[in-house]
């Protein structure tokens, strides 16, 4: 198993896509390969969750731990709109993987919700990890393969992601993927980037720096023209989106 391999975690959603392959009892680190010999039908990556704007990385860190050591992951309700627009491009063909920041400690955990309240939907989850960086010397981010990465292993036709920075990752790749930037959220508008880590203020400190000017407001990106990134407000727009794409011939 290569190195690349061994930093994603694989995991069939056993009985839920009425397959019988030898990936219902495959270990996590599997190979991306296996999903693209299991059907030769399109393939939709899709965001779980993400993680905006809790601060500098040490905040972010603790934070993101205290939060799955709560319940509220597995409380959580899904979007609304979700599961009907879901359901709707697989009737149009395609086939639902999920592409997630989350480590691979969380693949268990996160499978079950699926199959609470998506059940039958999607037939693999891989989890990136990217939601546990951590930081290295001279400021380096040591990650895991990134989403844009996985999408372009995966040949996914399109990424639906609420995340700006995943985005903008996968349409700016030297060989993008489509994306469907979810949601018109105020965290979504902006880009978050790190020059130097280590110097990164919190949301409060920046705000004070800042002497209470509203820093984020001017901050807000324009998606660049011609690039393959479109966003949506909801999942309607998601399916309309798609059955366009299709009608012409883009996917």
């Amino acid at each position: 198993m290569s190195a690349a391999q061994s930093d994603l975690a694989l995991k069939q959603l056993r009985g839920s896509s009425g397959t019988n392959t030898p990936r219902h009892l495959a270990a996590p680190g599997s190979s991306l390969d296996a999903i693209l010999t299991e059907s030769d039908k399109p393939l939709i990556a899709v965001d779980m969750d993400d993680n905006p704007g809790w601060g500098t990385p040490d905040e972010t860190f603790r934070k993101v731990e205290e939060f799955y050591a709560t319940d509220y992951l597995d409380k959580a309700l899904p979007v609304e709109g979700a599961k009907e627009g879901l359901q709707k491009l697989r009737d149009l063909g395609f086939r639902m993987v999920v592409v997630t920041a989350r480590q691979r400690r969380e693949l268990d955990r996160s499978m079950r919700w699926l199959e609470t309240h998506f059940s039958g939907v999607f037939e693999d989850m891989i989890c990136t990890g990217q939601s546990q960086e951590t930081l290295a010397e001279k400021s380096e981010v040591l990650t895991k393969l990134s989403k844009a990465d996985v999408c372009l292993k995966l040949k996914a036709k399109v990424l639906i992601d609420d995340s700006l920075e995943n985005a903008l990752k996968c349409a700016l790749h030297p060989q993008p993927t489509p994306v469907l930037l979810f949601g018109n959220n105020a965290w979504n508008q902006r880009e978050s980037k790190y020059g130097d880590m280590k110097e990164e203020l919190s949301f409060e400190e920046r705000l004070k720096k800042e002497g209470g000017r509203e820093f984020w407001k001017e901050e807000n990106v324009k998606i660049p023209e011609g690039v393959p990134l479109t966003r949506v407000t909801d999942w309607t727009g998601v399916v309309q989106w798609v059955e366009a794409a299709l009608q012409g011939g883009k996917l």
